[in-house]
């Protein structure tokens, strides 16, 4: 990173901080003054994480994320964002949620900071190509399309960052529902309990998150197959524990929907499967890999 991507990028990570503290003493404080602060700085910190982006791309003449600490800054910005529209088209404001999105935001840029840090600068995200004789030509699957400069690779990635954001809104919507749930059971009727959002509220904003984020997993999985069955990886692909692990993935939130209109599938089961769903994700994302990986 150049020395403004850098500022800027500090300056949204501080911003998502002080959000992540105004929406937290929201929550236990109930001051809708505290809310709009959060907001204020959400707002701001996107901003800052834009502009910090644009100036990462216009100086390396890339995309956002050749490496995983970029991948986890784009995921913080794709997160945030997310929560930002949530937050502009839903009748009930998810101030609540932005107690858990504005943390799993800062929590990835910090951790994307500490991988910079230690990580070699010619670090790029591309398939794990066979190895072939020096003294022939590529095939055209290779080449230009053997990296994240590729349309269909960055498609790839594009629709996988902004499904896992709706996605870790999910899992922080389904915390909030099992927390309200358990209170409801032990009959704990005040504290918390008063100022999170009723039960259905919650289960119909998890539904409505993940039935936007299924199609942007279904692409990021379909052009990622697309790359690698056109790469030169033959069938080999097709067994890779990444690859495998993300089809799970896939099942299991379409699972999610399929079932979610049963009786016996909705509330605390149902939000259990969005738990195990983003776990699964995240293991997909540090799975061993031999057909796709950073470097």
């Amino acid at each position: 990173m150049n020395h403004l991507d850098t500022i800027l990028l500090v300056a949204a990570a501080l911003a998502y901080l002080l959000g992540s503290m105004a929406y937290g003493a929201h929550l236990s404080l109930r001051l809708p003054l505290l809310a709009r602060y959060g907001r204020l700085a959400a707002v701001l910190g996107s901003v800052a994480h834009t502009v910090a982006i644009g100036v990462h791309c216009a100086h390396t003449h890339a995309t956002p994320f050749r490496t995983p600490a970029e991948t986890l800054s784009a995921s913080a910005w794709a997160i945030v964002t997310a929560y930002l529209t949530l937050d502009l088209v839903a009748k009930q404001k998810p101030t609540a949620l932005g107690a858990f999105a504005l943390p799993a935001a800062f929590l990835c840029v910090f951790g994307g900071a500490v991988l910079e840090a230690g990580q070699r600068p010619t670090t790029v995200l591309q398939p794990h190509l066979p190895a072939w004789p020096v003294n022939q030509p590529l095939p055209s699957t290779f080449g230009s399309t053997g990296n994240l400069e590729s349309g269909v690779v960055s498609l790839h990635v594009i629709a996988l960052l902004f499904a896992f954001g709706l996605l870790v809104l999910a899992f922080g919507t389904s915390i909030l529902y099992l927390t309200q749930h358990r209170l409801l059971k032990q009959k704990k009727f005040v504290g918390l309990f008063g100022k999170l959002p009723p039960l259905n509220t919650l289960d119909h904003q998890a539904f409505t998150l993940v039935a936007f984020a299924f199609p942007l997993l279904s692409v990021g999985i379909i052009s990622g197959a697309l790359r690698a069955a056109t790469g030169g990886l033959a069938g080999a692909w097709m067994v890779d524990p990444k690859i495998l692990t993300s089809a799970v993935t896939w099942a299991l939130y379409g699972a999610y929907l399929l079932l979610h209109g049963a009786p016996s599938w909705r509330g605390v089961r149902a939000n259990y499967l969005l738990i195990g769903g983003l776990l699964l994700a995240l293991l997909t994302y540090f799975i061993p890999t031999t057909a796709h990986r950073f470097g």
